[in-house]
């Protein structure tokens, strides 16, 4: 692998400056001087850190993707540079609709557990990791939830479908058959 010299590292830098101050994307720019995207953008934050102007922030033109914004990290005009200037903006919260869709979620969560269904099955009939369940449930537990209440075995009533799921499980695994006493009246 050939090494650039001092000089042509320099002029790859000044370049890559160049065509960012003139609004071109970095893609473009690794493509166009036959670099890698890395590159271009690892001499883009340095020169941030140097606070060279040329390297500054910028939106894109349809305001959706934020890319990097001329403007917001360009220092004003007759002011210093300052830290504060190479912070890119804040990301937009999320909407309220999905606010409204988790709050809807994490009740749904809660009235199937408040119903009885165990944190797999929940997990399942809404398409859910038991992960999630299982952490809903917790937290509305720990705000002192009424319908997150932990649920204890009645061994009057049977054995309960985790126990039995492990049970199948070991005789499957290890050809074990486990008998659990009825219970005495």
């Amino acid at each position: 692998m050939a090494h650039r010299t001092r000089a042509e590292a320099r002029a790859l830098r000044e370049e890559v400056l160049r065509l960012w101050a003139a609004g071109s994307l970095a893609p473009e720019i690794a493509a166009g001087l036959g670099i890698t995207l890395n590159y271009a953008s690892v001499i883009l934050s340095n020169a941030r850190r140097a606070r060279d102007q040329r390297a500054a922030w910028r939106e894109s033109p349809d305001g959706r993707a934020y890319i990097v914004p001329a403007g917001r990290g360009a220092a004003i005009p007759g002011r210093p540079w300052t830290p504060k200037d190479l912070v890119p903006p804040k990301r937009k919260r999320a909407s309220r609709a999905s606010d409204a869709a988790d709050l809807a979620r994490r009740e749904a969560v809660l009235e199937a557990w408040a119903s009885g269904r165990d944190s797999r099955e929940v997990a399942r009939k809404m398409g859910l990791r038991k992960g999630t369940v299982t952490m809903i449930v917790s937290r509305a537990r720990e705000r002192g939830d009424p319908r997150a209440a932990r649920r204890q075995h009645d061994p009057a009533a049977g054995m309960s479908l985790s126990l039995r799921r492990a049970l199948d499980r070991a005789a499957r695994l290890h050809g074990v058959t486990v008998t659990v006493p009825e219970p005495r009246p």
